[in-house]
């Protein structure tokens, strides 16, 4: 406990600069991050002595009101609520009702920022553990002392720290990494990925873009199929919807059946890819059409995110909901 209650700082991971996965995410954000780190830590605490009210079977979680976090930081709560957006799209945290008022919220661990990254901040991988070899201050090597360099990264922070000390990398030992030239046909490729995912974007956030990425494995034609199957499905599930007179002219359909508007459809899109490409490549029955099991599934998700939508949303009553489920059944 002396770790935590001896803490004058709140430090923030380094990843979320680094990462390029987090490059959209704000400075607030991060430190609400940090905020929401170091409250897990207490819950970890707890857990540690035997106390169970911050751990269920989805792990540790906390409890950290917008109203909380807004009086800390000094923000409105309407600000609070859109960095907490922010963390949630980024896959940072995930937050789960529990009653009428409180959410859980399950913070995740940043993702290790890839060894091929030019990084924002390149002395984050310096061990300083190691200690420093004392030069005598006459020494003429003391000009050129170096840090110590972390390993993963060794090659771009010897090139920064050359720079620094206006030393000259030796030629034989070029620290430039050799990339191999891609085909016209690879660059069109490319080309055209970096079109569709910027179109994406608009739409989705940005863990299901990279999702979508990795299951397309970076081919268009493959990254198009996904995206036109889960425009389709939302088609279908709209339509359905709409068909009935009651929703044909309800302002609360537009609301449930937009991605913009319905967190549920925008943030549940990241686990329903998850599962289907677990199930897909990963499960242990083999999936006979592939392509119409997950226009199915995701059709499904939808239908689901929609109703939930109108019922956490909207004054149902019980009748309207048994229509609602029937309506949204396929």
């Amino acid at each position: 406990m002396k770790s935590l209650t001896s803490r004058a700082f709140l430090p923030i991971n380094t990843d979320l600069f680094n990462n390029p996965k987090y490059q959209e995410l704000s400075c607030d954000a991060m430190v609400l991050y940090s905020l929401y780190s170091q409250r897990k830590e207490v819950s970890a605490f707890h857990s540690q002595t035997g106390d169970d009210t911050f751990t269920d079977s989805e792990g540790i979680f906390i409890y950290f009101s917008n109203d909380e976090a807004s009086k800390i930081l000094r923000m409105s709560v309407r600000k609070i609520s859109t960095l907490r957006s922010q963390l949630i799209d980024c896959g940072l945290i995930s937050v789960v009702r529990h009653g009428l008022k409180n959410f859980k919220i399950y913070v995740n661990t940043p993702e290790t920022t890839p060894a091929e990254t030019d990084l924002v901040l390149p002395w984050a991988n310096f061990d300083f553990e190691k200690p420093i070899k004392s030069v005598p201050a006459n020494s003429a090597s003391t000009k050129s002392q170096k840090l110590p360099i972390n390993q993963s990264n060794n090659n771009q922070t010897k090139l920064l720290l050359s720079r620094e000390s206006n030393e000259s990398v030796p030629q034989n030992q070029s620290n430039t990494p050799v990339t191999p030239k891609k085909s016209e046909k690879d660059g069109l490729n490319d080309l055209s990925l970096d079109s569709i995912i910027t179109r994406l974007k608009d739409t989705f956030s940005l863990p299901v873009v990279s999702r979508l990425k990795v299951l397309a494995n970076n081919s268009y034609t493959k990254l198009k199929w996904f995206s036109d199957t889960i425009f389709k499905a939302k088609s279908q599930v709209t339509k359905k919807l709409l068909s009935d007179a009651r929703w044909l002219y309800n302002p609360a359909s537009q609301g449930a059946t937009r991605f913009e508007s319905n967190d549920l459809l925008k943030r549940g899109l990241e686990s329903a890819l998850l599962q289907i490409a677990e199930i897909v490549y990963k499960g242990k029955e083999k999936i006979q059409n592939k392509a119409k099991f997950i226009y199915v599934y995701l059709r499904n998700f939808m239908a689901n995110a929609v109703k939930q939508y109108l019922i956490d949303n909207y004054e149902l009553t019980e009748d309207d909901e048994i229509e609602l489920n029937v309506l949204l059944s396929f």
